[in-house]
């Protein structure tokens, strides 16, 4: 054995606990932060729940209009909910595609009742069509749907309310 000695084991073991110790206080901090950030956002898509928990538009199945080449519409929306939503879209079917439009206006306040109208810009399905739906980006899920219940004699769809 050459004359090398090495480390005492009381330097050994303090060294050794340092290292655990600032290991321990950066895991800390990193965690610390981790848990704040996942808590926000947690709290805000909470908050985004219950607020539409309370949201409710509706179509007006009597109102809609859509011109036999497909390429102008009216529909009327109520806000029935105690939420002001944006984001409006409404999104047409057929019995093999669908089509998204942005609504104008995009927004509807609580209480009130607007009117989408859209002249050529949107491209709507073929006629006929089997079912027309309103939803918000504000609310995912909230939606007002109606389907195509029938043909009256005059050749007008006639609309029923599903969602």
């Amino acid at each position: 054995m050459s004359g090398k000695k090495g480390i005492s084991p009381l330097i050994a073991a303090v060294i050794l606990i340092a290292f655990v110790i600032a290991v321990a206080g950066i895991a800390s901090t990193f965690f610390t932060g981790f848990t704040r950030e996942q808590a926000a956002g947690v709290e805000s898509k909470a908050t985004t729940i219950v607020d539409c928990s309370v949201a409710i538009m509706k179509l007006d199945s009597d109102t809609v209009s859509i011109n036999s080449t497909g390429d102008n519409f009216t529909l009327v929306l109520s806000n029935e909910g105690q939420e002001d939503l944006a984001g409006l879209k409404v999104v047409f079917f057929n019995s093999s595609y669908a089509s998204t439009c942005d609504a104008t206006p995009s927004s509807i306040t609580v209480g009130s009742t607007i009117t989408i109208e859209e002249s050529g810009s949107c491209d709507i399905p073929t006629i006929p069509l089997d079912k027309i739906q309103a939803t918000t980006t504000t609310c995912a899920g909230v939606k007002s749907e109606l389907t195509n219940y029938s043909v009256d004699s005059s050749g007008d769809t006639v609309w029923r309310v599903t969602a």
